[in-house]
């Protein structure tokens, strides 16, 4: 495995993290959803979409965070992003949000995606989070995996259906 450095996104990284980020629907999402579901969040214009997406990340900027993984070439070949928010209702109630989290098919399994997850996590903590919250969609056992590896249980069922 090459050495992997985690570097924080930077506005020259948008090409690289809307190639991933499109990879991440485009194909993962694309081959590993469920088709109902694909249905439900199928958009009308991705690249629009997800620029809107960064540009929404931009202006907020302090509540969030995107982290690039690259190989020993600089390469980009993964990405995380994360945000925090407060529920004042709750007694753990600063949280962070593991948003989208994607490396590409030819080094999965060699500990990228965990690197990208500790330094997010190292944010979250440095931002007074008390939990960390994560979604993915059933069937997604690549995702589900992860998770567990990383200490996450399952603490709710979405449902979805079309009207």
């Amino acid at each position: 495995m090459d050495k992997i450095n985690i570097t924080n996104y930077t506005p020259p990284d948008r090409p690289e993290l809307m190639r991933l980020l499109l990879a991440l629907q485009r194909d993962y999402f694309a081959e590993n959803a469920e088709r109902q579901f694909q249905e439900l969040r199928r958009e009308k214009d991705s690249v629009r979409s997800f620029e809107k997406y960064l540009d929404e990340i931009a202006e907020e900027k302090e509540s969030w965070k995107i982290l690039m993984a690259r190989n020993e070439a600089g390469r980009v070949v993964g990405m995380i992003i994360g945000s925090t928010s407060e529920d004042e209702e709750l007694v753990l109630g600063r949280m962070g949000q593991f948003e989208d989290w994607f490396v590409e098919p030819g080094v999965r399994g060699q500990g990228v995606g965990l690197q990208l997850y500790r330094e997010l996590e190292k944010w979250f903590k440095e931002k007074g989070c008390q939990q960390v919250c994560s979604d993915t969609w059933r069937g997604n056992e690549l995702s589900i995996k992860a998770h567990e590896k990383m200490g996450f249980f399952v603490s709710g069922v979405k449902f979805s259906k079309k009207l």
